[in-house]
């Protein structure tokens, strides 16, 4: 099962799975609530690709104490995030130009980031698409916050999780950091 706020891109990915033959259940919903989803027995429940630093502080409290009740106990939950504790820092202002497929058909995807304040910032998202002699490009915003793993795990703590690790994109060979916890088991209570 999967889920999304979007019903554009809830459409789009119902459309792509039924290109590929693949059985998915798909359902809008909010990340902060996920009460459309009635099941609460997954195994894994998952954020990637940045979606948790577009939520405040209280949202991200919200959502992984949602993400909790959806798992069996011990069930694991999953997220990536850019390294923020490192851009907090570096504060880059673009992400240079990355070139998709070849002369004639092909795609150049840049960014830029609007520093709003010390921890948000606006990106800028650039998609340049050439079609034979045809050029056309795009432009895409989101607005993101910088989520610390201190304060991820902290919420981590607070809605239930154990065993909460971080992987590096060198020991995952995934291009952000990923944070991986466990539910904990419910335990019988001592007398």
């Amino acid at each position: 099962m999967a889920s999304y706020l979007s019903r554009a891109a809830v459409a789009r990915a119902i459309h792509e799975a039924a290109q590929r033959d693949l059985e998915i259940s798909f359902l809008v919903s909010d990340m902060t609530s996920l009460a459309e989803i009635p099941d609460s027995e997954f195994d894994v429940v998952a954020a990637l690709d940045n979606a948790l630093p577009h939520l405040t502080s209280a949202q991200i409290r919200q959502a992984v104490h949602a993400m909790s009740a959806k798992l069996k106990p011990n069930g694991l939950f999953i997220a990536s995030i850019r390294d923020y504790d490192q851009l907090i820092i570096q504060r880059p202002a673009v992400q240079e130009p990355a070139f998709y497929g070849r002369a004639g058909d092909r795609r150049i995807v840049h960014q830029v980031w609007e520093w709003l304040e010390l921890d948000r910032y606006v990106l800028h998202l650039y998609i340049t698409t050439q079609s034979g002699q045809t050029w056309s490009s795009h432009h895409f915003e989101s607005e993101y916050r910088c989520l610390l793993r201190g304060e991820l795990t902290s919420q981590l703590d607070s809605a239930g999780f154990e065993n909460i690790r971080w992987l590096e994109p060198r020991e995952s060979g995934f291009y952000q950091p990923i944070v991986l916890a466990r539910k904990r088991p419910i335990r019988a209570a001592t007398q």
